[in-house]
């Protein structure tokens, strides 16, 4: 049997020195350390700004049962962070050899962070040995801004009985989704109220995702004889720090219209023939704008007259009102009973109409006339009869 040269032997047990040194080196410290592994199954993720994002973490450990310390080594500053298992905030777990202790690890992205890579720096400590994990957050550019309310037709007009719906657009240009309440400042009196587009329920707020965009009906309705002219009437969604808005207008157009009625409201009146009697009346502008120019017409019976003080009224602001009085005189030849008189307001924009019964009375002078005439007459008769009765 030929013996091998011990140059040959040499080597050979130099390699096998060498293959367990290795083994020695790679497999058995972390047992000696303590043996603990972190580590997540994502340890790179995309986040959006505002969000909070959680890594479920694994601690492994390889040696005797131990007390783990975890602990932030390094990340952005200004980012909220913390470690949480069992609903809990926790800074240690403890790890045995059989089943990995499980925690996570919670991180808050601050709204204003900008598009980038982000890196946080974590470790899991224990008494013979320590392991440290690397996590990758990216935040991408996307479409962002400020959130934006757009109209197509911000300027309505119309009379102060119309109601007035615009359409605007509501966009979240933000990275995550909002809610927003909806407020809209407009004068006293006046009613404004928002639905989705096209549906005819009211909503007082609405949850918009990144990106989407909500059309909105907001209908708009004046008060009652309000004035004509051009109201400003901005509406804006807010959502915590955002806010969006535009400026709505809506154009009264003028209304014009008069009206003649009377203190008590009724259109008859007493006179004399031949005497001139006061009939008192009042004009009201019922329309939204101003009129100017008032005057003031009848028509009477024939030989009658009709005067007016003020003759004229230059300005009746819109919802107001003027007295005027008519004095009417009837004819002297008029005898007692009722007749029509028709008293017309006119101006350049409007114009009216308002009928008056007058139950016309005859003057007492002429009754006492007519009985002295008859009893003279009577006289007269008996005289005759007396001196010539006896021929």
């Amino acid at each position: 049997m030929s013996k091998m040269p011990i140059r040959s032997i040499s080597r050979i047990t130099v390699f096998f020195y060498v293959l367990s040194l290795l083994t020695f080196i790679l497999v058995l410290p972390a047992a000696e350390a303590g043996g603990l592994l972190l580590s997540t199954a994502f340890p790179g993720i995309e986040v959006r700004p505002g969000e909070t994002v959680t890594f479920p973490l694994e601690i492994r450990n390889y040696g005797e049962p131990q007390k783990v310390d975890l602990q932030v080594v390094s990340g952005p500053k200004g980012w909220s962070t913390s470690f949480k298992g069992g609903g809990m905030i926790v800074n240690q777990v403890f790890a045995t050899d059989k089943e990995p202790a499980k925690v996570d690890f919670q991180v808050e992205v601050p709204q204003e962070a900008k598009p980038g890579n982000y890196s946080f720096v974590i470790q899991a400590s224990g008494p013979g040995g320590s392991s440290s994990l690397s996590l990758k957050l990216l935040i991408k550019e996307t479409p962002s801004g400020n959130d934006k309310m757009t109209t197509q037709y911000p300027v309505l007009s119309g009379t102060s009985t119309t109601t007035f719906q615009f359409r605007v657009d509501l966009t979240n240009n933000g990275a995550q989704e909002k809610s927003y309440s909806l407020n809209a400042q407009a004068p006293p009196g006046w009613q404004v109220t928002f639905s989705p587009a096209y549906e005819s329920k009211q909503i007082a707020s609405l949850s918009l995702k990144p990106g989407q965009s909500q059309g909105l009906d907001v209908t708009v309705k004046p008060p009652q004889g309000v004035k004509a002219g051009t109201y400003n009437i901005p509406i804006e969604a807010v959502s915590g720090n955002s806010k969006a808005g535009v400026v709505l207008k809506v154009v009264i157009t003028g209304t014009y219209s008069l009206e003649i009625t009377t203190p008590t409201e009724r259109f008859n009146a007493e006179a004399t023939a031949g005497v001139e009697s006061p009939v008192t009346l009042i004009i009201k502008n019922t329309g939204s704008s101003d009129i100017q120019n008032v005057t003031f017409s009848a028509t009477p019976p024939t030989n009658w007259a009709v005067t007016f003080k003020p003759d004229t009224i230059d300005v009746l602001p819109a919802g107001e009102s003027r007295q005027v009085t008519a004095f009417i005189k009837p004819s002297k030849e008029a005898i007692a009973g009722d007749y029509v008189v028709n008293i017309t307001a006119n101006s350049p924009a409007a114009s009216t109409t308002a009928t008056f019964r007058i139950s016309v009375k005859t003057s007492t002078l002429w009754g006492v006339v007519g009985v002295l005439l008859v009893l003279g007459v009577i006289g007269g008769v008996a005289w005759t009869f007396h001196k010539y009765g006896r021929r």
